[in-house]
């Protein structure tokens, strides 16, 4: 029997600032009635994702197993409609039945400001 591997591909992603990038994540996963996500465009891509830069995200949790998923989403509309006591289902590998994950966190974008720089005048 094969198991149940994720599908990726790129998404358009609209950050808080209104900028269009391409983010890669999982096509027709868990989330893929709600996450907000569409083929991508024309987009620059979004780049590597840090600690102090990434994406929104979903996180799920299987109350019996205590299992985690996380799932992009990819537009602030989409971010905003989730809610606490949504559930999502998510095949599981070797399975023929899928499990019911419960929403356990929201994590929102996280991308660095410039600060102004300090240039001193000259005396």
């Amino acid at each position: 029997m094969p198991g149940n591997q994720p599908n990726v591909g790129w998404s358009d992603y609209l950050d808080d600032q209104a900028a269009h990038w391409s983010v890669r994540g999982e096509v027709g996963g868990p989330a893929a009635a709600i996450d907000g996500h569409a083929t991508v465009g024309t987009a620059p891509a979004f780049g590597r994702m840090t600690k102090r830069r990434h994406v929104r995200y979903a996180e799920w949790t299987d109350a019996t197993t205590f299992r985690k998923t996380r799932t992009i989403i990819y537009t602030p509309t989409a971010f905003a409609a989730i809610s606490v006591g949504d559930t999502v289902s998510v095949p599981l590998q070797g399975v023929a039945t899928s499990a019911t994950y419960t929403l356990s966190a929201l994590i929102p974008e996280k991308q660095p400001v410039p600060g102004p720089s300090r240039h001193l005048a000259d005396t």
